[in-house]
């Protein structure tokens, strides 16, 4: 079991600074159990459920109150890496850890080189050390994203976009593991690391205690519909923030007016390179979304170009990105003779 975890484990630090170097059993349990509803929100919202692991508790150190939780994963670990080769996994990841992909791909391929050149029974062992190299980087990957999600300020975690749909419920748990220090008198300050190094004081538990307000049902705004259709840009607006000012004009396939922004940041990434040929009328083929108020589209939201004059410029992003981005939302296709996604003017 110690071999397995060296392989496929990482640890996550809760470091408690209390006088006498002891912790009620109460905040003890309750912080252990806040630190596994994080992992099981990122677990559920970000890989599907896809991923298996078990959390451990390791002896603390002597003379410290350190309570180390390791993360050993068995499977599962293709849905963190195609999470990781999304764009929208990619923000997050970023986002939450600090390190881009390309840092965690390199990770892995050292892990999968060092632990290859221990292997001594040929092809098959290789493989199975592949194997146990990226459960290892998936076990860093989580512990760096929930270790954030419990270290940073709120501000910055919905800056992240953390209090979006059931990634909710991962700040809710971060809310009772500092709830917990609240109620333990004796915690004075916490950390995330085997350092003596305690960011968090006593001071900000409070803050920290507080779940984010969520909407009732009713008052939370409407499904985005998404479709892929074709615009014809009558009026562009080249400048990515004034466009929120001053919408891009076009018509679409129906040749109806609608006006619209562009949110495809690989998108904007060409235009500042100046890699689009642009014509008099441009022809946009796009993945798209609305929000329909008192009847009408709203909010119109182009979420990816996908071909600009005829160019492919990529591919539209599949339902689990859609989800991460959106939220609640519906898949339409436009058909000859059917009203379009965005039929009708603001």
């Amino acid at each position: 079991m110690i071999d397995e975890l060296e392989g496929r484990s990482e640890c996550l630090y809760f470091h408690f600074d209390v006088r006498d170097h002891y912790l009620k059993l109460e905040t003890f349990i309750q912080t252990a159990d806040s630190a596994r509803k994080v992992i099981a929100s990122l677990n559920e919202t970000f890989f599907q459920k896809s991923l298996r692991y078990e959390l451990i508790v390791l002896p603390p150190d002597e003379g410290s109150f350190l309570t180390k939780l390791a993360i050993w994963i068995s499977a599962g670990t293709a849905g963190v890496f195609g999470f990781l080769n999304s764009d929208i996994g990619a923000a997050y990841v970023d986002g939450l850890t600090g390190k881009p992909p390309v840092e965690w791909a390199k990770e892995l391929g050292q892990a999968s080189r060092e632990l290859a050149k221990a292997a001594s029974d040929g092809p098959a062992e290789e493989k199975a050390e592949r194997s146990r190299a990226a459960c290892l980087v998936s076990a860093k990957i989580v512990v760096a994203m929930t270790k954030s999600v419990l270290e940073n300020d709120t501000a910055k975690l919905k800056k992240v976009g953390m209090e979006m749909g059931t990634l909710a419920d991962a700040l809710d748990a971060r809310a009772d593991f500092y709830a917990a220090c609240v109620g333990d008198k004796d915690v004075a300050r916490v950390g995330f690391s085997p350092d003596d190094d305690f960011p968090i004081p006593r001071s900000s538990f409070a803050e920290r205690a507080q779940k984010p307000a969520r909407k009732a049902e009713e008052d939370e705004p409407p499904n985005w519909t998404v479709s892929i259709e074709n615009i014809f840009v009558t009026s562009p607006n080249w400048d990515e923030i004034d466009q929120r000012a001053r919408h891009w004009k076009g018509k679409d396939q129906y040749h109806r007016d609608c006006y619209f922004v562009i949110d495809d940041a690989e998108f904007w990434h060409l235009v500042k390179k100046k890699d689009l040929q642009v014509d008099v009328l441009d022809n946009l083929k796009v993945q798209w979304a609305s929000q329909m108020i008192d009847g009408r589209p709203k909010n119109r939201r182009v979420i990816r170009v996908l071909e600009y004059n005829g160019n492919k410029l990529s591919e539209p992003l599949k339902a689990d990105a859609l989800d991460a981005i959106l939220g609640r939302h519906t898949a339409t296709t436009a058909r000859s003779g059917e009203p379009s996604l965005f039929d009708g003017l603001d």
